[in-house]
């Protein structure tokens, strides 16, 4: 004897049924999730393509010890131990940095990011030195003004400014390889 299912509906969507499966297909989820997925947003008040949340976070250290079992399948498996190994991560922490972006909008970097913002902070440092420098001879020595050009400066400036866009690019990039598309 079966038992007949009470949380179930049945809608006639008649020309949209087709769509409909069409748009849940290319979304990768089946078209009772979706739909229940946008009842629960219409029911929450809240519209169906709202951006998601973010959370904010605190400066207070939190010890991970909360678990989470996780299945995929083993393609999905081997895809994710190849982006984590490629970005200097192992595959859970690839995982939690990951997760923490999505939440957060803040950049978790890995070892290949940790390496290129390392080699940027020296350079950012070397470039202070020369500017201090050039700004204590100027200072000091009013009759060397002359000795440096406002070409030398001004192309110091836009190495400068040159550096510091890679630096927001490889942050934003830290950020963006996180949004799902």
């Amino acid at each position: 004897m079966t038992t007949k299912r009470t949380t179930t509906i049945t809608v006639d969507l008649g020309e949209l049924k087709a769509p409909w499966q069409a748009w849940c297909q290319q979304q990768g989820v089946t078209p009772s999730h979706a739909l229940r997925q946008v009842l629960r947003q219409a029911l929450d008040g809240h519209p169906t393509q709202a951006a998601p949340p973010r959370l904010r976070v605190t400066r207070r250290r939190e010890r991970a010890t909360a678990r989470m079992k996780l299945n995929v399948t083993p393609s999905e498996l081997a895809a994710l131990r190849t982006c984590a190994r490629h970005e200097g991560y192992q595959p859970t922490a690839w995982v939690v940095a990951m997760i923490r972006t999505k939440l957060t909008g803040e950049p978790h970097v890995g070892q290949p990011e940790l390496a290129a913002l390392t080699r940027s902070n020296q350079q950012l440092l070397a470039l202070g030195r020369n500017l201090n420098q050039i700004a204590k001879v100027l200072n000091t020595s009013p009759e060397n003004r002359g000795a440096f050009r406002v070409e030398v400066i001004t192309e110091l400036s836009r190495v400068i400014r040159t550096h510091t866009d890679r630096v927001s690019d490889v942050l934003r990039g830290t950020v963006a390889r996180w949004s799902l598309q």
